[in-house]
Order: structure tokens, then sequence, then C-alpha cells
């Protein structure tokens, strides 16, 4: 017999028992569909939480105190460190700012503008510049904050000044600051949600820190190591001098941890969902046998008439591959529809369409929040994987009645009733 002999009397055999070969792409179809929707939400939670740290370079440090915060002599310790090129405070509050007769709330961000290529790379200004120095008293508004001020031209709000109030109304004590840039989109980081946050340069942040909190101190240490591979280095000796008043957050480490993190997480959902895959190979060897038994003396005339072993064998593995093949089709674009309307549907009941996660840190009560928006993700390599590992289950169910076919004496074969 030619393949494509084969290949029609596998279609045939498939047409004359409809129902049953309809129940048996639907039990195939549903396990690609689990698998490939878990699979796709996975990889878009993945891809999401990997947006939050990109705010920060693989050479970075984020040194948090426990219960006191930093002070000068801390910064000159540090930066005595083998390995350590230069220490970051950083200030994180939350607070109002008035613009153009418009109170809007926002994370304050304060840091030495120098380093932003570290704390944020790739981070743009869409307009204006970054301040010169530290002392003036310059800010950055975020992408999304841009679209809560009434403006027609963004270009506008450059030198415009602003009052900044952190903990109350502007009207009960607030300092005065000026526009200095717009931020391109941009997303989160590890830190602050970037694109709702405003950016100021360190020295201005202390002093809204020190008139609003009455502290000197600094709430958080950015550690910024000379070679990347000298990272474990230097958190070794930062835990050696800290012990637990403070954990240092290497990006790295970070980095490392979240990767295997969704990888593990993947891989056992994927597995989860494997299982109903599995079941359904189960369903399809059960047919399969049904038919071999139907069409022993089919076989028998086949076999009769000079028909191999190895044909009888392809016709059978020939309906599962067939079957499997439309099922994964179907199932990969339904999961992965599926998988967006369920986020969809999840952020539309979380509302605004994305996750919002406050922050609070012991330090000065200062308190801010990054949104998470989950899309799912299907990288072809998934999808790949996918159909290979359903295409493989299924031979595996279709091999032992297809053998069973194939071994069928054509004698015995042709007296079955």
């Amino acid at each position: 017999m030619r393949l494509l002999d084969i290949l029609k009397f596998s279609f045939k055999a498939m047409r004359s028992r409809k129902r049953r070969t309809y129940l048996t792409l639907l039990g195939i179809f549903l396990g690609v569909l689990t698998l490939t929707a878990v699979v796709s939400y996975a990889a878009g939670y993945g891809v999401a939480i990997q947006k939050i740290i990109k705010g920060g370079s693989l050479r970075v440090i984020y040194l948090i105190p426990r219960e006191t915060s930093f002070t000068e002599s801390d910064l000159a310790k540090i930066s005595t460190m083998d390995g350590v090129e230069t220490v970051i405070p950083m200030i994180r509050l939350f607070g109002e700012f008035n613009v153009m007769g418009q109170n809007i709330r926002a994370s304050i961000v304060g840091f030495d503008v120098n380093y932003v290529e570290e704390l944020f790379p790739d981070l743009k200004l869409q307009y204006g510049d970054w301040p010169s120095n530290q002392a003036e008293q310059a800010v950055i508004i975020g992408n999304n904050i841009l679209s809560q001020i009434s403006v027609e031209d963004a270009r506008d709000l450059i030198g415009l000044g602003i009052r900044i109030s952190i903990g109350g109304p502007i009207s009960k004590g607030s300092i005065k600051g000026t526009i200095y840039g717009v931020l391109a989109p941009y997303g989160t980081s590890i830190m602050t949600d970037v694109d709702n946050s405003i950016l100021i340069p360190l020295d201005y942040a202390m002093s809204m820190y020190r008139r609003f909190y009455n502290r000197r101190d600094y709430p958080t240490l950015v550690v910024i190591v000379d070679d990347v591979n000298r990272i474990d280095q230097v958190v070794s000796e930062l835990r050696d001098e800290y012990g637990d008043s403070a954990y240092p957050i290497a990006m790295r480490d970070l980095q490392r941890a979240l990767d295997m993190l969704i990888n593990t997480s993947i891989i056992a959902l994927g597995s989860i969902a494997v299982m109903t895959i599995v079941v359904a190979s189960v369903g399809i060897m059960n047919a399969m046998y049904t038919t071999v038994t139907e069409r022993t003396r089919i076989i028998g005339v086949m076999r009769a008439m000079g028909a191999f072993q190895r044909e009888i064998m392809l016709s059978f593995l020939f309906e599962g591959v067939i079957m499997s093949a439309i099922a994964i089709i179907l199932g990969i674009i339904g999961g992965y529809v599926g998988a967006v309307i369920l986020s969809q549907l999840m952020s539309l009941a979380i509302g605004g369409g994305s996750s919002n996660v406050r922050v609070t840190s012991r330090a000065g009560g200062m308190q801010g929040s990054i949104s998470l928006s989950i899309t799912p993700v299907l990288p072809l390599e998934y999808a790949l994987t996918i159909a290979g590992v359903t295409l493989l289950i299924t031979l595996i169910g279709a091999i032992p009645p297809a053998r069973q076919a194939a071994k069928l004496e054509p004698a015995k074969a042709l007296r079955f009733e």
C-alpha cells in the first residue's frame, strides 16, 4: 500500500465512526487547551514580574534596614569596602503635588541623578532635561502622571512651578519645586512604579525628608559594585558588617531567583495540565482497541490481499496522529485565546486592568504602589513543546492497539465474528 492509500484508509475509518472520533478529539482538545492556557498565563505572569525588576543594573545591591536607618558613617564605611564603586542613598516618599491648580498623588523617589542609568537602565526623557546638581528643586514627572494634568502640550509644563506635600493636604505645609522634564513610558522597577512617580535629586529629597519627617538618616542605600563578578564578595562583607540589622538584595541574585521561580512554576503547572492529555491518551487507547476489535475481519482481508504488518500498524497510528494534530491546532489557539479572555476578566474584576501592590517601608512610613499587568504570552518554543508532548503522549496511547492490529493472523481474523 502506498502512503497516500494508508492516509485515505485512516480518514475513511475516522469518518465511519464520527461520534467516537469527535469524542476522542474532544478529549485531546481539552487537554491541549488546558495546558496552553496554563502555560500562557504563567509565562505572561513571568514577563510581568521581569518588568518589575528591569529598573536595576546587575551591579546594583539594595541595602534595606530592618529597624533603624543608615547614617553618613554607614555611607563612609561601605564606600571603603573592596569592590564597591559607590554608595547612593535613596529616599522614597508618597505624597501629593499641586500643578496648574490640580492636586495629584504620586510616589516620590529621590536619588543621585548622576547614576540614573544604573538604577533605571534605559530610562529616557520625553521632554526637558535632567538637573545638573543634587541641590536643585527639580522634578521629573512620570509618563502616566502627565495624563492626569490638563495641558495641551507637555512641553508647556517645563519650567512650571509646583508645590509638594508629604503626609497631609498641601495647604498644611508644602515645599516648592520646578518641573524639569517628563519621562518617556518606562514601566515599573523593583523600587517604584516609574510611570506613576516623580523623580527628584537626592539633596532635594533629603530636604523633604527632614522637613516632613524630621529625620536626617537614609532609609535605603544603593551599593554599586565595580564588577558584577564581585557581587558575592560585597554581599558577604555587608552581611558580616550588618548581620541581622540590614539585608542586602543583589539584583543579579534576584534576577536568577525570579527566573528559576518562573520556570519552575511553568513546569509545575504544565506538568499538572499534562495529566489531562494523559487521560485523553488513555481514551485514545481504549477507543482504538475497540476499533481493532470492530475491524478484525477488515484487517484479515487486507492481510490476505498482501498488506504488510507495518502498513496495518501505520493506518492505526495515522488515525491517532491525525486526531492529535487537529486537536493540537485547535487546542493551542483556543487555549491562548481563553487565557487572554481570563486575564481580561480577572483584570476587570480587580479594577483597571492591573494588580496594585502597596509597598510600605518602616523607615519613615514611606509607601507607594507598583502596578502589575498580566498579559498571557505563548512563545514559539512553548507552543512547539506543547505540540510535541501532546503528539508523543498520543502516539504512546496509539501504539499498543496498532501493534495488536498488525499482529493479527489473517486466517483467524477472517473467521472472527
